[in-house]
């Protein structure tokens, strides 16, 4: 593999990038100017506000406010498990060669690498 075809491969996927903002726009451009969707939309702004009231309301009681710290103390714990995990699963295929492993149950998970390019 050379660089040339990688270099290709990204301008394919930068010209249909932009392709894909066009059609996008094209369909915003549709939605804003007709007349019922711009009504309903309106109601739904309303909404959604009278929700976002209500659910400040009820985060402010103490219980919630406990589950929520939780919950997010718990995200932050999983998120540190699962780099652990990456890292470990990508030592065993570099000692061991193979691309599957037993789980807990005694059921065989597959690898799956995902590489990406980074600014």
């Amino acid at each position: 593999m050379n660089v040339e075809l990688i270099s290709k491969r990204l301008k394919i996927i930068e010209d249909m990038q932009e392709e894909l903002k066009k059609i996008r726009n094209s369909i915003q451009d549709a939605l804003e100017s007709d007349a019922d969707f711009q009504a309903l939309q309106e109601a739904v702004n309303q909404n959604r506000v009278a929700v976002k009231e209500s659910r400040d309301r009820i985060s402010e009681k103490a219980t919630i406010k406990e589950l929520e710290a939780q919950m997010k103390e718990k995200r932050k714990d999983l998120k540190e498990i699962k780099e652990v995990l990456s890292q470990e699963l990508a030592d065993y295929y570099r000692s061991e060669g193979s691309m599957e492993v037993e789980d807990h149950n005694g059921d065989i998970k597959r690898m799956k690498f995902s590489v990406s390019l980074v600014n």
